[in-house]
């Protein structure tokens, strides 16, 4: 077996002169005091073996190598190491049985590689080193370090370890090149698929084109036909629908001449009663001995009846008013409310009236629910939904008020921090009820958000818009009064002044009342008259407001119905122009309008299938179908070179799963029997996941008498043991001449060097073990012992005799 006889360094770092050491076989040390140079041999063994890299022996450079003078010495001009192997076996394949290796650096940066005195390239050197198993960066050297880098790999760093101690790099080249030849194999493969499916479908769709652009003519002419009775029956219904409004507009517009006849007529009644009255007042004045009272009862008089005549004003107000409260755009809401149906009572916020000072708390508490109908119940709501879905006009949320439940009001015993409920904020009708407790029941109004925040539980409001919900949401910002507010605020305006005025009639009643005592006598019958008269006249403008307000109402449908009638006429002209495309269509299918759309829309779908039609595709089918079937060929070997890569690349694969678990099951082997060697504890190496080479290194161990723990679990001596035992499972398995260990068990206590020393000596009866350390338990071990010291810059190396212990 190949074995280090000596080396000879010569200004290399701080060897000065020329140095050997000889190492016999067994066990050596080489120690010495920090800083002595002990680890430059190591250094330079790693520099002779070739290693290309400075900072792994721990240099800038590799001119940094070089003796660079000590007290009494001069620098090198250049380093030169020289390993002598012992080659007795000839397992270095030289003819000879000592292999001197030298290598030396010029001041330049040369390097040059000698063998046996003869200059070689690097390359050389390495392959004839790797015929005994050693490089500059093998596992037999366990540089300073070393150790610890085990300790903090990662668990795939770990396995990397094995994997090249197995050699599996090789299959991993190959496996590579399978890969890259494999996708080059596929992307031709997919590019000529992509050509053969192209041509595959242009074939097959030439062979069945004829029979297609039969079909599309059949098709184009039922579609035509059902195009055409589309648009006829449109046209039909649309003609009879305009015949029914122009009817309904006839009969209305009669309705309305006749209403405003009786209207005009019950005008002129009225003014005849009011030229009756002014007459009763000038006989009265006329008969009258208090002409002072008299005019002041006239002048209260007259009052009352010009508040009378702005509270019916007021009255017609908001009757237009409300005409436009509902948006534009909720047509189902504006149609509903348009029926004046008895039991749909209106919107809720048109069914509450809201102080100033609370109108914007209240209309974000109403928020969405502000437009909801309120009705009498459900059936009136069930009728209002099919008249919706009849007409086709959209949506509306009913409130029935004998089916909708208010939310329970929850008492808040901190009133002080509240304004009040929303609900009591509010005048509404208390037949209402259930409807306005349903939306505000439960609401709480407050000062600001400030207050809102610490009240839980709660649906609160603040008097500027902000929200809090029961379930904590808050909703707030700056918010902006919707436009619609000022019909609701007119309305209300309007409604408060008819109150107010209503109140001042009372008190001109009264007031008139003692004017009347007053004048008595002679104008008492003509005051009864005159009572009768009056009476008479609120008779009938009672008569007129009512008839005010049919006319009204019948003008406004008639307005309604003549949009409607000019929507449809221009509907029709649309129609119209469409049908001159079929007119020479004279037979026309039966059916509803949906009907003959859902056939239209069959036939468009039938025909979009179709594709293009192409009328060619007997003359070039042949053609083409030759092409395809070279092509198809072609696509056949691809395919089967493709198969074939695939092949080796799973015989790659499986050799080098094997290789990688052959390795692995022998370190793991030799690990647990060096663990134990070590600590008389067990020890384990496994995959991360079970059978997966590609799986990070768990290495495990438990000590004697301690439980199975993790290398990244143990204290820190247990680290350095449990890693070393790992590192000497490699060396056991890399088989090298002779193994280097550069101050291993430096970080270690002394029962676990002894450990160390105690395996070293064990194992160096088969192999040569070069060992650097200072501690005095590894030293006592050795065969042989080498001193390294340092004197002036210079580090010189001496043989120690060590006393033989005694039986």
């Amino acid at each position: 077996m190949v074995r280090l006889d000596r080396i000879t360094m010569q200004g290399f770092k701080s060897f000065a002169g020329k140095v050997t050491v000889p190492f016999p076989a067994g066990f050596n040390i080489v120690c010495g005091p920090n800083g002595s140079g002990k680890s430059n041999i190591v250094d330079a063994l790693t520099f002779v073996l070739g290693t290309a890299s400075a900072r792994s022996i721990r240099a800038q450079k590799l001119q940094n190598l070089i003796f660079n003078g000590g007290a009494d010495k001069k620098p090198a001009e250049f380093c030169e190491v020289t390993l002598y192997l012992d080659n007795s076996d000839n397992k270095i394949p030289t003819n000879e049985t000592e292999v001197k290796i030298t290598r030396r650096i010029t001041r330049s940066g040369i390097s040059v590689y000698k063998l046996n005195g003869r200059t070689v390239t690097r390359n050389k050197i390495q392959d004839l080193l790797a015929n005994a198993n050693m490089s500059s960066d093998g596992y037999n050297i366990i540089m300073q370090g070393d150790v610890t880098r085990i300790i903090e790999m990662g668990l795939q760093e770990r396995r990397e370890i094995i994997d090249e101690v197995a050699g599996i790099k090789e299959f991993d080249e190959k496996r590579e090149k399978a890969t890259r030849e494999l996708e080059r194999v596929e992307l031709r493969v997919r590019e000529n698929m992509i050509v053969v499916a192209e041509k595959q479908r242009y074939v097959q769709r030439l062979k069945t084109e004829k029979e297609i652009a039969e079909k599309y003519v059949d098709l184009s002419e039922k579609l035509h036909i059902y195009r055409a009775s589309s648009l006829h029956k449109k046209l039909t219904e649309a003609e009879e629908k305009g015949a029914v409004i122009d009817n309904e507009i006839n009969e209305k517009t009669s309705l309305f001449e006749e209403k405003s006849r009786v209207f005009e007529e019950s005008e002129k009644d009225l003014e005849n009663k009011e030229k009756a009255m002014r007459k009763i007042d000038d006989e009265i004045m006329q008969k009258t001995k208090n002409i002072d009272i008299l005019r002041k009862a006239d002048a209260i008089r007259t009052e009352i009846i010009r508040k009378k005549d702005r509270i019916d004003f007021n009255e017609r107000e908001i009757s237009r008013l409300k005409e436009f409260e509902v948006p534009e755009r909720n047509a189902a809401i504006k149609e509903i409310l348009a029926m004046k149906s008895p039991g749909i009572h209106g919107t809720v916020d048109s069914l509450v009236d809201v102080p100033s000072e609370y109108s914007t708390a209240i209309e974000v508490a109403i928020g969405r629910h502000s437009k909801d109908i309120v009705v009498a119940d459900h059936e009136i709501a069930t009728g209002c939904i099919k008249h919706l879905k009849a007409k086709k006009i959209g949506r509306a949320r009913f409130l029935p008020l004998d089916r909708i439940r208010g939310r329970e009001k929850k008492e808040y015993k901190g009133k002080e921090h509240i304004i009040g409920y929303a609900i009591d904020l509010v005048r509404y009708d208390r037949k209402f009820s259930p409807a306005i407790e349903f939306v505000i029941g439960s609401t709480l109004v407050v000062k600001n958000i400030d207050i809102a925040k610490k009240i839980k539980g709660f649906r609160i409001v603040t008097l500027d818009g902000d929200l809090v919900e029961p379930s904590g949401a808050m909703i707030g910002g700056f918010y902006r009064k919707q436009h619609r507010e000022s019909y609701a605020a007119k309305i209300r305006q309007l409604g408060e002044d008819s109150e107010r005025l209503e109140d001042e009639i009372r008190s001109l009643d009264k007031e008139l009342g003692k004017y009347n005592l007053q004048d008595k006598g002679e104008t008492a019958n003509v005051r009864e008259d005159k009572i009768k008269i009056e009476k008479d006249i609120e008779s009938a403008r009672k008569r007129w407001k009512d008839m005010f307000e049919e006319k009204m109402i019948l003008q406004n449908s008639i307005s309604r119905l003549k949009i409607e009638k000019a929507r449809i006429e221009a509907n029709l002209d649309n129609l119209k122009v469409e049908m001159e495309e079929f007119k020479e269509v004279k037979n026309f299918e039966e059916g509803s309008v949906d009907l003959l759309q859902e056939k239209v829309r069959h036939f468009v779908a039938e025909i979009n299938r179709l594709g293009p039609i192409n009328m060619k595709a007997l003359e070039e089918y042949k053609t083409l179908n030759v092409e395809f079937e070279e092509l198809k060929k072609i696509l056949d070997k691809l395919l089967e070179e493709k198969n074939a890569i695939v092949k080796i690349s799973e015989d790659i694969e499986k050799k080098r799963y094997d290789k990688f678990m052959e390795t692995f099951t022998e370190i793991a082997a030799k690990f647990s029997t060096i663990y134990y060697d070590m600590s008389g504890g067990t020890g384990r190496l496994r995959l991360e996941e079970e059978n997966k080479i590609d799986s990070g290194l768990i290495i495990e161990a438990n000590p004697s008498g301690k439980k199975v723990l993790n290398l990244d679990s143990m204290s820190g001596g247990e680290k350095t043991l449990t890693s070393l035992a790992f590192l000497f499972s490699i060396l056991q398995h890399y088989m090298t001449p002779f193994y280097v260990l550069d101050e291993v068990d430096a970080a270690l206590d002394k029962p676990n060097t002894k450990k160390i020393a105690d395996l070293i000596k064990k194992y160096s009866k088969n192999v040569q073990f070069i060992v650097i350390s200072h501690n005095d338990l590894t030293i006592s071990e050795a065969d042989k012992v080498f001193g390294v010291s340092m004197e002036n810059g210079v580090s010189k190396v001496f043989g120690i005799e060590l006393p033989v212990a005694s039986e």
